[in-house]
């Protein structure tokens, strides 16, 4: 301190405005948060500063008085009211996990979700038996199906479409960063005729299709409808109408006891499942997600095909 200079230094255990600790940091963060009324607000501060000041949560907690310079905790501060403004903090991040991966996110793709994680196991469980297996993702947006399975599976040769070249750009960049190699392609499952390019003899069609009816929009969470693309979320009048664009691309790409794997509405899986009966699959069922409810439906083409 300066010798003409008498007033109060700072309390012990506390810097100067300049420098707020981590502590204060998150104890102001976490008040901001529960304030506004956001989901788990002491995990949402320690995401947001373990992305400002790197290392991991006990990291934090092993070093509260750690200072924090300036530039990074106005970073941090403006990380935080972009969630109390409501934005998903997949998105304030730009990253998510699934599947043991980092996704890069944004406003062109869905957060993957952690009930998708089902259709990754059910999608492994049906290639278990085929090597060098041949996969198609269909409206792959970030990419994370197709990657999850590439990672878990190298040998596999995947491909993912979307209609979104929004879309496409980051599950290119995802694969990019993650080092996989998977093929993407810009294509419409909704379209009257499967675009050339298109690889066939598939092992293992998987998606996870829009499936919300247009009338249930007012129904989900702000934070879904006003930051997830339409375009990843809502099927229009008839809920079922992507199952049957897909089932009809199986019937061409798909080899004799291919699998098809989708994710649905869990208010609309047994209606799924006997879409895929009528079409001729066989072995069809039906697996829970994570809070039991019915998810994922799953399929083979028959020997002779279907």
């Amino acid at each position: 301190m300066h010798p003409m200079d008498t007033s109060p230094g700072p309390e012990r255990g506390q810097t100067d405005d300049a420098s707020p600790t981590q502590l204060e940091l998150l104890n102001r963060a976490v008040q901001r948060l529960e304030v506004a009324g956001r989901s788990t607000p002491q995990r949402t501060a320690e995401w947001l500063l373990k992305e400002v000041m790197g290392g991991d949560r006990a990291q934090l907690y092993a070093h509260p008085e750690r200072p924090v310079a300036p530039e990074a905790a106005r970073q941090f501060e403006d990380m935080v009211e972009r969630c109390v403004g409501g934005e998903p903090l997949q998105h304030v991040l730009g990253h998510t996990a699934f599947y043991g991966l980092r996704i890069q996110v944004s406003p062109d793709v869905m957060v993957p979700r952690p009930e998708t994680e089902v259709v990754v196991d059910r999608a492994r469980t049906c290639l278990d038996e085929r090597d060098m297996p041949r996969v198609l993702d269909v409206g792959t947006g970030s990419g994370c199906l197709a990657l999850a399975l590439k990672h878990e599976r190298p040998d596999a040769e995947v491909s993912a479409c979307d209609v979104s070249p929004d879309a496409l750009a980051v599950a290119r960049t995802n694969a990019d960063t993650l080092g996989l190699d998977v093929q993407f392609l810009e294509a419409d499952v909704l379209a009257d005729e499967i675009p050339d390019g298109m690889p066939g003899e598939l092992d293992l069609l998987v998606s996870n299709p829009p499936y919300i009816p247009n009338d249930e929009a007012g129904a989900l969470p702000p934070v879904v409808h006003e930051y997830d693309p339409a375009l990843s979320l809502f099927a229009g009048e008839d809920p079922l109408c992507f199952y049957r664009a897909l089932l009809r691309w199986a019937r061409v790409l798909c080899k004799p006891c291919g699998a098809v794997v989708v994710e649905a509405h869990a208010e609309y899986a047994d209606e799924v499942g006997d879409l895929f009966r009528r079409a001729g699959l066989v072995e069809v069922a039906i697996d829970m997600d994570l809070s039991d409810r019915p998810r994922v439906v799953w399929g083979r083409m028959s020997e002779e095909g279907s």
